[in-house]
């Protein structure tokens, strides 16, 4: 006789497939509920990546070249060092040459005696003397003996002697001033500032490179020696500079020139910040020749040539 499932246990068996069934769906149905409910993401737009902008360096002045080049064909020495403030373009002849710096070392005073003041170790207020004869003993590399009879006493204040020592080149000020900060001190403030080619002790001392001079002249412009405020300040006493026959003579009228010159025996030099209708320049001229009155007039004129090509 054939097995039997009893009826009781295929009635469960069918229940429990059909609850097994019934828990399928139910998944199924919630499933597909949760996934049209969910937002679709929207595709992200394709990044635009502009291309790199193109570096252009502007070509050098050929012109420019030429009048820096040929001026080595004149009598004597010269070093030009000359940066064009918006090109970045420099043009240079003999820069790296030392030459003797006459009063062009004055901007290093200048300089030295603002981060003095800045650091307030001096004030301009403060009052610098000494006798006469002591300072043109110094000046003229004279030793220093005793004076029998009184000299007349030689006083500034400091804010009075920076304005002598740039706008008239007073020696007495710039040595008094030199004297209270210390040549040594002044010398290693100029090295720690990137001037290392500014000499102010040694052999031959003080004598400058024209690039050196251009650095020096180039911070200033930039309003970053010693502050902004004081570099400012500096600017100021260099464009009130009386001596102008050399890289202003042959200018516009209405052309500032913020300038320092120097002269002594066979040296005229002259360095500066042009500023000109359509940009700014560095202009540093340093000279040793034997007739140093034609090179004055041969600043003059190479000056002139400069402006009427990078202010073209």
């Amino acid at each position: 006789m054939p097995f039997k499932i009893p009826t009781f246990i295929t009635t469960k068996i069918i229940y429990l497939f059909a609850f097994f069934v019934f828990l399928a769906i139910l998944s199924l149905t919630i499933i597909n509920i949760k996934t049209s409910e969910a937002p679709s993401e929207s595709p992200r737009p394709a990044v635009q990546v502009s291309p790199a902008p193109k570096v252009v360096k502007e070509t050098k002045n050929p012109k420019v070249e030429t009048i820096v080049k040929n001026a080595q064909n004149l009598s004597g020495k010269y070093a030009i060092y000359i940066k064009d403030l918006k090109s970045q373009n420099t043009y240079e002849l003999n820069s790296a040459e030392v030459f003797g710096a006459a009063s062009v070392y004055k901007l290093a005073v200048m300089y030295a005696t603002y981060d003095a003041i800045e650091k307030g170790k001096l004030k301009k207020s403060d009052v610098l003397s000494s006798t006469k004869t002591s300072l043109d003993q110094k000046i003229s590399g004279m030793q220093n003996p005793a004076s029998p009879t009184p000299t007349p006493i030689i006083s500034y204040t400091v804010e009075n002697a920076l304005n002598l020592m740039i706008t008239i080149s007073d020696n007495y000020s710039a040595l008094l001033l030199a004297e209270k900060l210390g040549w040594a001190n002044m010398d290693k403030l100029m090295e720690q500032q990137g001037f290392a080619e500014i000499n102010l002790v040694g052999a031959n001392s003080p004598n400058v490179t024209s690039r050196s001079t251009g650095a020096l002249l180039e911070k200033i412009y930039k309003k970053e020696a010693v502050s902004k405020k004081f570099s400012e300040e500096m600017i100021n006493l260099l464009l009130a500079q009386k001596v102008n026959d050399r890289i202003p003579k042959y200018l516009p009228a209405d052309i500032k020139v913020a300038h320092k010159t120097g002269e002594l025996e066979t040296i005229r030099n002259d360095a500066g910040i042009v500023y000109g209708k359509r940009g700014d320049y560095i202009f540093v001229f340093l000279t040793d020749t034997k007739n140093p009155l034609d090179a004055a007039e041969q600043i003059a004129l190479l000056s002139e040539k400069i402006y009427e090509e990078l202010d073209r």
